[in-house]
């Protein structure tokens, strides 16, 4: 049950000053995934960014919290301070949210160790071959990967983390790591502990997926509410462009 006051449960604060209403805020969870979300990035990563500008274009200020992504997932839920987290590939990770407009992209595939590089036509081929892929505990892939992965026809070894498992690549204890594109580039350009092995790591040129990028609303009538008035604001803005000049700025 979420717990809170009925005020606290819309997720909407209002900053009063003398009576008269100073701004309105929304607060959100969300993760350490730098590029797209981060607390040590500027403006909390270029997601963040594009999330932030929406809701400012229609009279909202985001609050953002980080957490460990299932955390990030369950406070949303279940914290009524919380009115959405983000960014989620869908919205099905638990019941209970509905998904805005997309807010981006991001370019899902493997990374590979050029030291020994894998092959392969589609999924069933990854199958076939007997590999070891490398996933992230608690992270969805697409629908088709997961399902495979689900059945034992992809074997998978979980890691905390995206940085043990290209650890693991560089050990050639797995032969492949389900990552994103910006993701990996990101690392390999400001991960000090891969510097010297950035070389042997690589994304392999044939993508799972193209993923879009959401942000879930808690499934109620004030979250659908919400949820329909950044859509407004999301409508108004040039994403590809927003990421773009956000990555020429800060990189």
């Amino acid at each position: 049950m979420r717990t809170s006051t009925i005020t606290t449960a819309i997720g909407i604060t209002l900053a009063l000053n003398t009576g008269t209403i100073l701004a309105e805020s929304v607060t959100l969870t969300t993760l350490e995934w730098p590029p797209y979300t981060s607390e040590a990035l500027p403006q909390g990563g270029a997601t963040t960014a594009v999330v932030k500008m929406a809701l400012e274009s229609v009279g909202l200020k985001a609050e953002v919290s980080t957490l460990p992504w299932k955390r990030a997932i369950a406070d949303a839920k279940h914290n009524a301070q919380y009115v959405a987290y983000f960014p989620g590939y869908h919205c099905r990770h638990v019941d209970g949210f509905v998904a805005s407009d997309p807010v981006g992209n991001g370019p899902l595939g493997f990374a590979e160790n050029t030291q020994s590089p894998f092959t392969w036509e589609n999924l069933d081929h990854i199958g076939e071959q007997k590999l070891t892929i490398g996933t992230v505990l608690g992270y969805s892939n697409t629908d088709e990967f997961d399902k495979k992965a689900g059945t034992g026809w992809i074997k998978v070894v979980q890691a905390k983390d995206d940085l043990t498992n290209l650890r693991k690549l560089l050990r050639k204890r797995i032969d492949a790591a389900v990552i994103d594109k910006l993701v990996l580039s990101y690392m390999l350009a400001t991960e000090s502990e891969l510097a010297d092995s950035a070389k042997f790591l690589k994304f392999d040129e044939r993508a799972l997926e193209d993923k879009l990028l959401y942000l879930c609303f808690v499934d109620d009538e004030n979250g659908r509410a919400l949820r329909d008035r950044f859509n407004k604001g999301l409508a108004n803005l040039d994403i590809q462009k927003i990421v773009d000049r956000y990555f020429d700025e800060e990189f």
